[in-house]
């Protein structure tokens, strides 16, 4: 049964039943009337009255209001009172805007146990629990940091990926993320202490034939945007380079598969690229594993081209790989310590740390990883993969300083699903219009389910926060006094009239938002009235004081009072950070330009440093107890590679045995440790 149809069966049914009541109080109306005590009032006394006096005319009028009261009583007044019901409140005329009460708070359950710290409620933290993203728009130096992403980098359970502009995230919330079972990551390319781990971004490349193609042009994609402008067909032809020397590496046994790799393919080694493709390629062809189609079509189409042709293409070709001509980078993405698409299978934390004065030239290489991240995560749910079982929390501070993040523009809506939650902070809504444009802005602002505004500084914002938080209806009373002369007496006479009206007024102004104080933010979430809350900012509060405590024995042995500013970049040198031990950058390059000299006997060095190629070892089965032969092949082949170019000095001759090591760049070249080989003896 429909609600309207139920509703007109209840009309009926009271009109029904209204009719008794009708003719009884229609009765007791007309004594009344006569001022008579309505005494054995029935059913039928005022029909009975109606028979005997209905024609007279003195009687008729009273009778004619006492049923028409009745009537009213019993059907018109509770009418208009179910009309009102039905109608709900009455609408203010300009809105009805206001900030929401406690609980309302709780009710749009801001009170959940997990999720992301959004402010505070007095003592209570605002939690916000479920799925849905953050949006954070402060401008710079307003508290972001220390009142959102630190506090929720001291909370949130789950894995976490941090672009971590200057390191201060990093240097003050590792350590406790470690000591809670957290694998703590710092991927700083440029970093010049050379403190930081490796990614790859062309490790995530899969072998299997039927996917790498794809896997290729999804980086290349990033690197080589496709698009409508005009440069939108040399971006297709160095997607397509990019497509067959990538290809090129995975297919040559030894090579390394990395981005400064292939920028060293791209100059030719020496000769013009055409020449040098071609080469390759003919040197291959006389083998029997020549270059897989897809790769020789590529660079066929590249070679293909005019000269002037392709000089365009290889200078867009080049133009994003410059980077890794720099010696740091290249050998920060060399090789993957961290796995990006194991964020929700294990608790990792990893945080991308970007000086500023670097972030226009890792702009790319970070849109690259950030990409990499959802793609990687976006090809299973936790639902179809039971190792899936936590979620990642994607902090993208000072997010508009990465351009624009295509996959994210257009996957925003979706990866939630995933197990992938975004906390993205921008300086203004204007800022991220300016990167992604009006209507993918507008898209990414309305799948944040809740924005947190802090106090504006552009004019432009404030009218946009002063819209969003919508509109009120004041009642303002006017007076006016009207004057005139009357008669010719020379006195003037006057009125004087008061009205009310309803005026419109914005829940916030655009000036009171800007004045909006420095502790206080303001929290819009959908289908829930405003917040006005209050930062919560790590350093003046003692749960997270009292966590950071628990990983540094300064802070801990402050008593009586919060840690001060200064304790707490002591700290953040000292105790709050992970120690990452630096890249050996000098030997990366000497490994890279395949530098080695032979050994001399009784040399100790480190194992790393021998040039040793690890692929041709035969591998060993863990499952069994390796023959006699197999342990004799294991030492052949790693004898094979240490026998050194004997000396053209005769005195040197003694070095003849020595193994090939791989000599630094820079400081100390030649002052190596070495390693002493003893005879081997046959096994009986």
């Amino acid at each position: 049964m429909t609600r309207s149809t139920a509703l007109t069966l209840a009309i009926a049914v009271y009109v029904l039943a209204g009719i008794p009541a009708t003719l009884w109080l229609a009765g007791a109306a007309f004594f009344a009337f006569h001022k008579t005590w309505p005494e054995n009032i029935t059913l039928s006394t005022w029909p009975d009255y109606w028979r005997a006096y209905g024609e007279a005319t003195p009687q008729r009028k009273p009778l004619q209001v006492s049923i028409l009261a009745a009537i009213g009583a019993v059907y018109v007044v509770p009418g208009f009172v179910l009309a009102e019901v039905l109608s709900g409140p009455k609408r203010a005329l300009h809105g009805s805007a206001r900030f929401a009460a406690t609980a309302e708070i709780r009710k749009a359950g801001l009170f959940a146990e997990d999720g992301i710290i959004v402010g505070k409620s007095g003592r209570q933290f605002l939690v916000f629990g479920g799925e849905r993203f953050v949006l954070v728009a402060a401008p710079t130096r307003s508290g972001k940091g220390v009142a959102v992403v630190i506090p929720n980098l001291l909370n949130y359970a789950g894995s976490v990926v941090v672009l971590d502009i200057k390191l201060e995230n990093f240097n003050l919330t590792s350590a406790y993320r470690a000591a809670h079972g957290q694998t703590v990551f710092l991927f700083n390319p440029f970093a010049e202490d050379f403190r930081t781990h490796r990614w790859n971004p062309l490790d995530a490349i899969r072998r299997d034939p039927n996917y790498r193609v794809g896997d290729i042009l999804t980086i290349g994609q990033t690197l080589y945007p496709s698009g409508g402008d005009k440069d939108a067909f040399w971006n297709d032809q160095a997607r397509n380079l990019f497509l067959g020397l990538v290809l090129m590496l995975l297919e040559t046994p030894d090579s390394r598969v990395t981005l400064g790799e292939v920028l060293r393919q791209s100059s030719g080694k020496g000769k013009p690229l055409r020449i040098h493709l071609e080469d390759l390629v003919d040197d291959r062809n006389k083998t029997d594993h020549p270059f897989s189609n897809e790769c020789q079509d590529a660079l066929s189409r590249f070679c293909s081209t005019s000269e002037n042709t392709l000089t365009s293409i290889l200078a867009t070709f080049n133009a994003p790989l410059t980077m890794f001509a720099n010696p740091l980078v290249e050998a920060a993405t060399s090789a993957c310590d961290f796995d990006l698409s194991a964020v929700r299978a294990r608790k990792i934390s990893i945080y991308i740390g970007i000086q500023p004065d670097k972030l226009a030239d890792a702009a790319l290489l970070i849109n690259l990883l950030f990409s990499q991240l959802i793609n990687l995560n976006v090809r299973t749910q936790p639902k179809d993969d039971p190792r899936l079982t936590h979620n990642c929390l994607v902090v993208l501070d000072e997010f508009a300083a990465l351009g624009r993040i295509n996959v994210l523009a257009k996957a925003n809506a979706f990866i939630s699903g995933y197990g992938l939650r975004l906390l993205t902070v921008v300086q203004s809504i204007a800022q991220l219009e300016s990167v992604y444009g009006d209507k993918d802005a507008r898209t990414l602002m309305t799948n944040h389910g809740l924005q947190i505004l802090f106090a504006p500084r552009e004019q432009r914002d404030a009218n946009t926060y002063s819209e969003m938080l919508g509109f009120t209806t004041e009642k303002v009373k006017s007076q006016s006094i009207s004057r005139n002369r009357g008669g010719g007496s020379g006195r003037s006479h006057g009125s004087k009239s008061e009205t009310t009206s309803e005026q419109r007024r914005a829940l916030m102004l655009a000036q009171e938002l800007k004045a909006l104080p420095a502790d206080q933010a303001i929290v819009v979430l959908e289908a829930t009235r405003p917040i006005r809350t209050q930062k919560a900012y790590f350093y003046s509060d003692a749960a997270f004081v009292d966590r950071l405590k628990t990983v540094s024995p300064m802070l801990a042995g402050i008593k009586g009072r919060l840690p001060s500013q200064a304790d707490f970049d002591v700290a953040a040198r000292t105790d709050l950070k992970v120690e990452i031990e630096p890249l050996d950058v000098d030997l990366f390059v000497a490994k890279t330009e395949r530098r080695t000299r032979p050994l001399e006997p009784g040399e100790a060095i480190e194992v790393k440093q021998l040039a040793i190629d690890t692929a041709k070892i035969p591998p060993v089965d863990n499952q069994q107890k390796p023959s006699p032969e197999a342990i004799q092949n294991i030492i052949t082949a790693f004898l094979g590679q240490t026998q050194g170019p004997v000396p053209a000095n005769p005195s040197a001759n003694r070095s003849s045995k020595g193994q090939t090591v791989a000599r630094r760049a820079g400081k100390g070249r030649g002052k190596h440790l070495s390693l002493d080989i003893p005879p081997i003896e046959e096994t009986h």
